[in-house]
């Protein structure tokens, strides 16, 4: 009987020791999107975000080398610098960095930082969603600081914000810039979901013209307003309990990206992009640059983290031949063909961050949040280099 445990025991140890090598094995030569979703997020209770709040928390205490550093707003000292709207906390920080939250102040119209006579004359617009709008990085980490500090004679109007899709960016640009004399547009399209919408809900986004950009989107960021800098704490201070269970969670979900991985090329990946509405889109913004004589036009193509999780098969030539990847390869494509065809110069983003050692550290704690102060630093001097330099 003794014998018989001993072997049994042996097995067992044996069996999981030959998985585990097998799991290491294939996250050295493949890798993907962790399975946090299915391994941690659906196995705590509460809401999706509070759920993603604690896996912050527990990367942030395994990360201590993050830094907090940025400008913050001196006693009314805002009130000097060129903008009429309230400060804004954006109530990102617990589901970003996990150290600071986003305070901004806004502008007429309620977009991030801009001084009202940018709205009369710009040299450059920038639209897109909240990478654009680089949540939840502070000055001088964001996107716009970064391109300033670059090329210091440009003027840049960022009317980048959160949760909008190329459909409400299209009405930003038209509606927004209407009285607005600038030569260059930068339109930057994430490939992680810009693709949601369709251009029979145009009309219905005209009220961009009479609503500040963050009242749009408060009631699903639950932005709020303090009146005066120095009620701001800009420090999140949110702890969870985490059990040796739940870091086992996230252990597990995060070595079996490679296995997980691998199961993909089983399966078959949807078309993201309607093609004909993109173009009827880009044909409307077309007819409104030429009416307004804009003649530099530039699309420029964020990589999405699901893309980037994948960097490991490029070394080992299994990349390209990836399922997910091939799906979004076909949606950069068809942007880049419409793009083109609509009178837009298009540039692509993904070489700069997915031929870096580790594509992953551009995001707070390789996990799928916006960038990193990292992110919009190499973000900014890819289109200095790939842009700005070119302009006349």
């Amino acid at each position: 009987m003794k014998k018989i445990f001993l072997f049994n025991t042996l097995v067992f140890f044996c069996t999981i020791l030959f998985f585990y090598i097998i799991l290491e094995i294939t996250n050295i030569f493949v890798s993907g999107p962790p399975r946090y979703y299915e391994l941690v997020y659906n196995l705590e209770k509460g809401s999706l975000r509070e759920k993603k709040e604690k896996l912050v928390y527990y990367k942030k205490k395994q990360n201590l080398n993050e830094k907090s550093n940025f400008n913050q707003y001196e006693i009314n000292s805002y009130t000097n610098q060129g903008f009429s709207g309230p400060i804004v906390n954006a109530n990102c920080g617990t589901i970003e960095s996990g150290l600071h939250e986003l305070y901004f102040v806004s502008d007429k119209k309620g977009y991030r930082e801009n001084k009202d006579n940018l709205y009369n004359n710009a040299d450059i617009v920038l639209v897109g969603d909240s990478f654009t709008m680089s949540i939840c990085e502070n000055t001088p980490f964001d996107l716009k600081s970064q391109l300033k500090k670059l090329n210091k004679n440009l003027t840049f109007l960022n009317l980048g914000i959160h949760n909008i899709n190329y459909v409400k960016q299209l009405s930003v640009l038209v509606n927004i810039t209407e009285n607005t004399n600038f030569n260059t547009l930068i339109w930057f399209f994430y490939e992680g979901n810009d693709y949601n919408d369709k251009i029979s809900k145009l009309k219905l986004y005209d009220n961009l013209k009479s609503y500040q950009a963050f009242q749009l989107e408060n009631e699903k960021f639950n932005y709020s307003f303090p009146e005066k800098v120095d009620e701001i704490n800009y420090f999140v201070e949110k702890k969870f309990e985490i059990s040796f269970f739940y870091k086992f969670k996230v252990w597990l979900a995060e070595k079996v990206n490679g296995i997980s991985s691998l199961l993909k090329y089983f399966k078959k990946y949807e078309i993201l992009l309607d093609e004909n509405d993109y173009n009827k889109a880009l044909l409307i913004s077309q007819k409104y640059l030429d009416s307004k004589n804009i003649k530099n036009r530039i699309i420029y193509y964020i990589p999405s983290w699901q893309r980037l999780t994948n960097y490991k098969s490029k070394k080992y030539g299994f990349y390209n031949s990836n399922p997910q990847v091939k799906q979004l390869d076909e949606l950069k494509k068809s942007v880049k063909k419409i793009s083109e065809k609509n009178g837009f110069i298009f540039v692509d983003g993904e070489e700069i961050f997915i031929n870096r050692p580790n594509p992953l550290n551009v995001f707070h704690y390789e996990l799928n949040t916006h960038f990193n102060r990292l992110g919009y630093k190499l973000l900014a001097e890819d289109i200095y280099n790939k842009v700005l330099k070119k302009l006349n």
